[in-house]
């Protein structure tokens, strides 16, 4: 057997090591949810939409990492949903939106806004345009960059 202090081999022998046993994992993942939230909102392409407001669901899901511990019992201790229903809330004030997309892709950015949110998916409905459906719309999902 070479000796250890030969050129390359403690490299080597620490490549073609076993790891060590997996230990819990030091991060872990849960999901906010906004399921369903029905909203006036300004919203479409058309004259006809373009003088009054419609009905829209939003279903929003963030997926969050935090540090694999128990959670404390403490709002400030957690990734709160209240940004989500704020978020949702004052897009129901801003200015009109032609497309479902624009505004799903700034509920998207919304839902990534928080260091925490890795992951997210934004369902945006109309409600009243199709009366033989319960609502048409888009979905769209998103991750954090992972440079960020």
């Amino acid at each position: 057997m070479p000796d250890e202090s030969q050129s390359g081999y403690s490299s080597i022998m620490n490549v073609l090591r076993p790891p060590p046993p997996r230990t819990a994992a030091v991060m872990r993942r849960y999901d906010l949810v906004l399921r369903d939230y029905v909203g006036e909102f300004r919203i479409g392409v058309w004259d006809h939409e373009k003088t009054r407001t419609q009905r829209v669901r939003v279903s929003l899901t963030v997926t969050v990492e935090v540090p694999n511990r128990p959670f404390v019992d403490d709002l400030d201790a957690v990734v709160s949903y209240e940004y989500l229903i704020q978020g949702v809330e004052a897009f129901t004030r801003s200015p009109h939106i032609q497309l479902l997309e624009v505004l799903a892709e700034k509920l998207l950015a919304l839902c990534l806004s928080p260091p925490q949110a890795v992951f997210a998916r934004v369902q945006v409905e109309k409600l009243e345009i199709v009366p033989q459906a319960a609502g048409v719309g888009v979905v769209l999902t998103g991750a954090r960059d992972p440079v960020q």
